[in-house]
């Protein structure tokens, strides 16, 4: 099964973080664009901590500008999210 990484909103304004697995759509419950950083981090670990348990058994792709993205929005500083892009 490929997992792969999105976002909804603009680079000015990421508003949810998607994650995509088949047919089934999984999107962040809080708009990240009107929460503060508090919850932005939090939202930052729970993702990489669900990335790195579903990656065991399964593909997880994302663009290397949406991962950027991602890890500039929700204060993630160790690539933890641009381990998994492929560049092109």
């Amino acid at each position: 099964m490929k997992i792969k990484l999105g976002i909804r909103g603009g680079t000015d304004a990421i508003n949810h973080i998607i994650v995509k697995i088949d047919d089934l759509m999984l999107i962040n419950a809080n708009n990240l664009f009107l929460v503060g950083d508090e919850e932005r981090i939090k939202t930052g670990k729970n993702l990489v901590e669900l990335l790195n348990s579903l990656s065991k058994d399964h593909e997880i792709s994302v663009g290397e500008n949406v991962a950027k993205e991602i890890e500039r929005e929700l204060n993630l500083k160790n690539n933890e999210i641009k381990k998994y892009s492929k560049k092109p």
